[in-house]
């Protein structure tokens, strides 16, 4: 599809979103029903709300980017005029084979000025000596400190303030593997524009062939680094992704260093730094290549740890913008607020799987509009919605197979998005921390899946009562049929991601 196109496609989803958003106001603003009916609704409408929000932002991005040119790629960098620049690898109680892997390819970076580090905060003797062992072997140096403090974020500032004193800083996570070009590529974007603080790359996953979950995650991860982060960057509002990354020291420490009050540093340190005038570049060149989490449980770890940390951010989020607002643009608080409030689709998924449950089993009403007006206002809304999304996908090749397998296992996390949000966002507070398992194979037991099961079992009920009374309101009952065999089949697929992944592939 060509960019205009895309851009009129977007353009008619935001129409479309808005007057559905408005059909819903109206319709649950003139409901005459109870007070249990009138709550739920209420709440329906706002977690529609939110997640129209969100649409809403991907098809406005799509629409700013859509009509931009390919950025030019800035003059590289002479030999004699290369800044020094230190790779770092922050690291506790990783695999030795994934070091070597990772630090193989870090040694081929054709670079003339690079000195390579590990930062290693690793407790166990057997990590430690096959950690200085490696290095002597390969030719990087190793860094630790003696006092624990503020996780990855702490080790890399001890080692700004001990060990590096580099103008540039590129960090990279254990298991990503960057091309010998990373650099080359990276530096000159830095070095074109003093203004710049950072350079994110998009992180991609190779192990596609372990099964389902490495598969879907992959498409995961190409959905937010080649749409959304491409949409951000044109409101400068692109965040540090916490790899594959090169940020510029002096900027770093103006901001006093990571932020070690979240999990997710990178997240916090990149709103400082945009918030004292930095700018930011999504620089959409796959440089590096990692591992995808190839178990369900692993995978949900994953998403588990990065939920609590980034929706720990919304309230300072929220806190920022109402009492600094004028240090960001209106369009860079819209995308922090997407951004730091994504992981809420937890439970806002949790509560659209209950609605077609409690009208089938209870009679309690959602919409409160005709099926016919219900149809009219949404088909147009979720149609176009999903045609901009897809078509994104589509003019980067992607298969609408592909796209399907990343969004329903997305759509799976909405247990451990769910607790997360609480620890997070209501509680404050920080879930141990856990690396995400490579190179095992894992899977729930059956009890472990419950909440897939259970709420499978709730809407297959709910659709065997709602097929036993038809006569009684036929259209409202077969479109809430139509949801809970939707929610029936999309639950289903934890079984099959559940399987145990081939390893190494």
């Amino acid at each position: 599809m060509s960019p205009r196109r895309l851009q009129t496609l977007a353009a008619m989803a935001v129409l479309a979103i808005s007057i559905y958003i408005l059909a819903r106001t109206v319709y649950v603003a003139a409901a005459d029903c109870g007070t249990v009916d009138r709550v739920f609704g209420w709440v329906l409408l706002l977690v529609e709300g939110f997640l129209l929000a969100h649409a809403t932002g991907f098809a406005m991005n799509v629409y700013r980017t859509s009509g931009e040119g390919e950025t030019p790629e800035p003059p590289p960098v002479g030999t004699d005029s290369a800044p020094e620049v230190a790779v770092a690898v922050a690291s506790r109680h990783e695999p030795l084979a994934i070091l070597e892997k990772t630090f193989t390819t870090l040694c081929l970076l054709d670079y003339p000025k690079k000195r390579i580090y590990l930062l290693d905060d690793s407790s166990g003797e057997q990590y430690q000596r096959e950690a200085d062992d490696l290095a002597e072997r390969m030719g990087f140096e190793v860094y630790r400190r003696e006092v624990r403090h503020g996780a990855k974020a702490g080790i890399i500032n001890d080692a700004l303030r001990d060990v590096i004193h580099a103008k540039h800083l590129v960090l990279f996570d254990a298991d990503q593997n960057p091309m010998p070009d990373f650099l080359s590529r990276t530096i000159p974007v830095l070095e074109a524009d003093e203004r710049v603080a950072w350079v994110q790359t998009p992180q991609v996953y190779t192990n596609l062939g372990a099964g389902p979950v490495a598969y879907g995650s992959a498409m995961q991860q190409a959905i937010f680094y080649e749409s959304i982060c491409e949409g951000k960057t044109s409101n400068q509002a692109i965040f540090c992704c916490g790899t594959n990354v090169v940020f510029r020291v002096s900027a770093l420490r103006q901001a006093g260093g990571f932020d070690e009050s979240s999990i997710t540093e990178d997240f916090a340190t990149s709103i400082k730094l945009h918030m004292l005038g930095h700018r930011s570049v999504y620089h959409n060149h796959a440089c590096a290549f990692g591992m995808a989490p190839e178990s369900f449980p692993a995978y949900l770890k994953q998403q588990s740890r990065w939920a609590v940390g980034t929706l720990s951010m919304l309230r300072k989020v929220l806190w920022y913008a109402l009492t600094n607002w004028r240090s960001l643009s209106p369009g860079q608080w819209w995308e922090y607020f997407l951004a730091s409030s994504f992981y809420l689709t937890g439970w806002a998924n949790f509560f659209l799987m209950l609605c077609p449950v409690v009208y089938l089993l209870w009679g309690v009403p959602t919409a409160f509009m005709q099926a016919g007006v219900y149809l009219t206002a949404y088909v147009p809304y979720f149609t176009l919605s999903w045609l901009v999304f897809y078509s994104t996908m589509r003019s980067r090749h992607y298969t609408l197979r592909q796209v399907v397998e990343g969004v329903t296992l997305g759509y799976l996390c909405f247990p451990v998005l769910m607790k997360a949000a609480v620890f997070g966002l209501v509680l404050n507070r920080r879930m141990p921390f856990v690396v995400t398992t490579k190179g095992k194979a894992e899977r729930f037991p059956f009890l472990g899946l419950w909440p897939y099961w259970t709420l499978l079992g709730v809407n297959a009920a709910a659709v065997a009562a709602g097929l036993a009374a038809i006569e009684s309101h036929p259209y409202a009952k077969c479109v809430n049929v139509f949801w809970a065999l939707y929610h029936c089949a999309i639950l289903a697929q934890a079984f099959r991601f559940n399987h145990e992944p081939t390893l190494g592939t």
